[in-house]
């Protein structure tokens, strides 16, 4: 009776150490679903830690090694210093801007940075296309760490293995595609 008792009790102490390992593995989901006639839809699921697998086997002679330069002109401005500002800032909408056919909107709301862009509303049939990218200021910090021209995509997904929640999600008028990451499986 002994014997089973504490062959259950270990039974269930490695089911809970196995469930509890599981649920703190973070995942990258990403989800592309086409409008009918479009052609098919495409669902992956991976561990974070693959991702940052991945990129580390690289070959060496890869240029990159996971990091990649900016096309856009920061003009000698700190991005380090105004994330770390915006990181210990309250939550405020802090750009907001419409050019062309576009609005534009930057906010910090909790411990994350939000970018929005869309379509200026139009007069139908015209479908309004919108990204918004929810991501952890400190993840967006860690992809600039070491040189603000360059984005370090290794030090980003190491940052987001322990920092929290990303989710990007692209509307466009035949398809939707949505990158995001949880504790989840599926």
């Amino acid at each position: 009776m002994k014997r089973g008792f504490f062959l259950a009790a270990a039974i269930l102490l490695f089911s809970g150490a196995t469930l509890t390992s599981a649920s703190t593995e973070r995942w990258i989901h990403v989800r592309v679903e086409n409008v009918k006639g479009a052609s098919g839809d495409v669902s992956l699921n991976l561990p974070i830690e693959l991702a940052s697998a991945a990129l580390a086997s690289l070959p060496a002679d890869e240029e990159h090694h996971g990091k990649f330069h900016l096309q856009a002109s920061v003009n000698g401005a700190d991005v380090r210093a105004m994330l770390d500002a915006i990181g210990g800032s309250p939550d405020n909408v802090f750009i907001t801007m419409e050019r062309h056919n576009k609005e534009v909107s930057v906010a910090k709301q909790g411990r994350d940075l939000l970018i929005k862009i869309a379509d200026k509303p139009a007069v139908p049939p015209h479908f309004a296309e919108t990204v918004v990218i929810k991501v952890p200021v400190s993840v967006v910090r860690a992809l600039v760490a070491n040189n603000a021209s360059q984005l370090d995509v290794g030090a980003g997904i190491r940052a987001l293995a322990s920092e929290g929640d990303l989710d990007v999600t692209m509307n466009k008028e035949k398809q939707t595609v949505r990158i995001w990451t949880d504790t989840r499986t599926d």
